[in-house]
């Protein structure tokens, strides 16, 4: 019987030490790199730099994006705050579909509705929806 315990409890410690090594894997995967540090390229760090800070105005009834170096976005349509996250990908960048208020805003354009990308062109931010199709623009703020 001794021996019968002592092979189950080795079965059992190298099956603990394969699944060990199977979340060790995964959590690589889902950050992108041993040890958990996030991976980006030059190419995507030069996008952020460029994208990071506020594009329309921030003012009443001006609609507007404000990209943090985190990956947060935080604005407005015009009338409705907007939250989400983003990501690089090349010159495109995806964002997350967002939460926002649910105002009622008779008279307010909301045409950022459908925002699901953006690309930056000198100093405008193109908007644009799933299918890549323009829904209009934000100059930079000053």
């Amino acid at each position: 019987m001794a021996s019968m315990s002592t092979h189950r409890r080795a079965r059992n410690v190298v099956g603990l030490a394969i699944l060990g090594a199977f979340a060790l894997m995964g959590a690589a995967c889902a950050t992108g790199a041993p040890g958990g540090a996030p991976t980006s390229s030059s190419d995507d760090d030069a996008v952020i730099e460029k994208l990071v800070g506020l594009w329309g105005e921030d003012s009443s009834g001006q609609p507007h994006l404000e990209f943090a170096a985190d990956g947060t976005v935080h604005g407005s349509d015009g009338c409705n705050g907007i939250t989400t996250t983003y990501s690089v990908n090349g010159d495109r960048v995806d964002l997350a579909r967002f939460a926002s208020t649910l105002k009622a805003c008779p008279g307010v354009d909301d045409w950022m509705r459908g925002i699901r990308a953006v690309e930056i062109d000198g100093d405008v931010l193109v908007i644009k929806d799933a299918s890549g199709a323009e829904l209009g623009n934000l100059a930079r703020a000053s």
